[in-house]
């Protein structure tokens, strides 16, 4: 099993590289560990966090009501390679209260080759927040993620570490009451 994988089993706290950025994460149904990442990042309970998943199959095990409207948005934006997080507000089976500061939770379909081989290994949904303390400036790759940040995790992936290209934040959309998406970024 990939060492990745049996953090997020452990409950413990993983730093891996995302689809957009560098992140911090655990298993999105672990309430304490969702809890632990938001003291070590400092963060303000008016924050909410993203979730992984690794496919449309996956979406809908968490997402009560998915619109094909989103289903089309996220199958388009793949084949463009744009990272799409999608604010839902229906959400199942996942500890909203602790992973959103509203009725709404962001869920981003995760297609890096890493990604997908750590949904085979760990095949639940993975918090997903910037590698850094409340404030900093997000780590678009490894160098730039601070050392004492890096130490407050209980594992830190191996992957991808020498890459230094400067990648995007996810483009993100918010599904409305009457199923219309907007694109809020």
């Amino acid at each position: 099993m990939m060492k990745e994988a049996e953090i997020l089993q452990e409950g413990k706290i993983l730093i891996y590289p995302t689809d957009t950025i560098w992140g911090i994460g655990c298993d999105a149904l672990n309430v304490s560990a969702i809890e632990r990442i938001k003291e070590i990042k400092g963060r303000d309970k008016s924050k909410s966090f993203i979730v992984l998943v690794k496919d449309i199959q996956m979406l809908q095990e968490y997402v009560e009501h998915l619109p094909q409207k989103a289903i089309d948005l996220i199958e388009e934006n793949e084949k463009k390679h744009i990272p799409t997080t999608i604010l839902y507000k229906d959400i199942k089976l996942l500890p909203l209260e602790n992973l959103s500061s509203n009725d709404y939770l962001g869920i981003r379909i995760a297609k890096t080759d890493f990604l997908q081989r750590l949904f085979c290994a760990y095949p639940y949904p993975i918090v997903s927040s910037s590698a850094n303390f409340s404030g900093s400036p997000s780590p678009r790759n490894f160098s730039e993620i601070d050392k004492d940040f890096l130490a407050k995790a209980d594992y830190v992936s191996l992957e991808q570490r020498e890459e230094t290209h400067k990648s995007n934040p996810s483009s993100i959309f918010i599904i409305k009451d009457n199923n219309n998406i907007e694109q809020i970024r």
